[in-house]
C-alpha cells in the first residue's frame, strides 16, 4: 500500500470500524470531524452515523490508523490565492505517515521514511515564497517585537465586529509603525505550523499539548507570530531561515515524544 485517497469522514469510519478506540483518535482529527458535523462514534467497531465504509484491507487500515492516531502530529498549511494546501505528518522515529489535501477536497495518505520529510516540507515552503536558507530560529528578540497598543486593539476589534476585512481594519489604524502595518495588512502567502502531542494513555501527558506559529510575507519582509493568550500576539520580523529553524526544532521534539509514547508499557503498567 503506497497511497490512499480518502475523505476524512471515511478514514475515521474505517479506523473505528476496524477497532480503533475513539479516544485514540488524535484531537486535531476529532476537532476536524466535529467541525464537519461528523463526530467520532462512542465505541470501537462502529462507524459514524451515515457512514458505510468498512475497515478495508489490512494495509489500508494500518495506514489510516497510523495517521489518525498519531502521537505527534505536525500540521503545515499554506494559504494563497489558490486556497489552502495542507500537509499533516504523523511523526515517528523511522516510518512516518503523511496526509496531503487542498481546500475541502479528499486527502491523500501515504507512508514515507522520516528522511523524505524535508523534501515534502521544502515543496510547501516554496509555494509560500519561503526561500531556501540556513536554518536559524530567531529567539530572544523581544525588544524588536511589534505590538499594538490597547487603544489600537480596541479599534481593530470594533472594525472587525462591524464586518471589516482584517486588512482594512488594521490598515485604518492611526499611528501604526510602518513595519507593523506591513505585517498586519500583508497579502502574501501565509504559512501556519503546529505540533500537537497526544497521549491517550496519559503516561506522559495529562492532556494534549500544542504549539503553533504563523508566518506571513509582507512588502518589507517576513513576519512571524505565535499563538498566545494575548488578544493580538506580538509580531516579530524574521529571516527566511527562521521557518526551517523552527520546524527542525519541533520535528525533533515530536519524533522524540512519538518514540517515547509508543514504547512498551512501564513495569508499573504491566499486568
Amino acid at each position: 500500500m503506497s497511497q490512499l485517497q480518502v475523505t476524512l469522514e471515511e478514514a475515521a469510519a474505517r479506523a473505528v470500524a476496524g477497532g480503533v478506540p475513539p479516544e485514540d483518535l488524535h484531537p486535531v482529527y476529532r476537532a476536524l470531524l466535529e467541525r464537519r458535523g461528523a463526530p467520532a462514534p462512542a465505541s470501537p467497531g462502529t462507524a459514524p452515523t451515515g457512514a458505510t465504509a468498512g475497515p478495508g484491507s489490512p494495509e489500508e487500515l494500518a495506514l489510516i490508523t497510523a495517521q489518525l492516531t498519531a502521537r505527534a502530529l505536525l500540521v503545515l498549511a499554506v494559504t494563497d490565492h489558490e486556497g489552502t494546501h495542507r500537509l499533516r505528518v504523523a511523526l515517528a522515529p523511522q516510518r512516518i505517515t503523511l496526509e496531503q489535501s487542498h481546500g475541502a477536497g479528499p486527502a491523500l495518505l501515504e507512508h514515507a521514511a522520516l528522511e523524505a520529510l524535508p523534501e515534502r516540507i521544502t515543496a510547501l515552503l516554496t509555494r509560500a515564497g519561503i526561500a531556501p536558507a540556513v536554518p536559524r530560529q530567531e529567539v530572544g528578540r523581544e525588544a524588536e517585537a511589534l505590538r499594538l497598543t490597547d487603544e489600537q486593539i480596541a479599534s481593530a476589534r470594533e472594525s472587525l465586529a462591524r464586518g471589516a476585512a482584517p486588512e482594512a481594519a488594521f490598515g485604518a489604524l492611526e499611528d501604526l509603525p510602518s513595519p507593523l502595518r506591513d505585517a498586519l495588512t500583508a497579502r502574501g502567502p501565509r504559512l501556519a505550523a503546529s505540533l500537537t502531542l497526544h497521549d491517550p494513555r496519559h503516561r506522559a501527558l495529562a492532556g494534549p499539548v500544542g504549539w503553533s506559529r504563523l508566518w506571513v510575507r509582507g512588502e518589507r519582509g517576513l513576519y512571524r507570530t505565535d499563538a498566545t493568550d494575548a488578544p493580538l500576539a506580538p509580531v516579530l520580523p524574521v529571516g527566511d531561515g527562521d521557518v526551517a529553524g523552527s520546524l527542525l526544532a519541533v520535528i525533533e521534539e515530536g519524533v522524540r515524544f512519538a518514540a517515547a509514547a509508543t514504547a512498551g508499557p512501564t513495569s508499573g503498567e504491566r499486568r
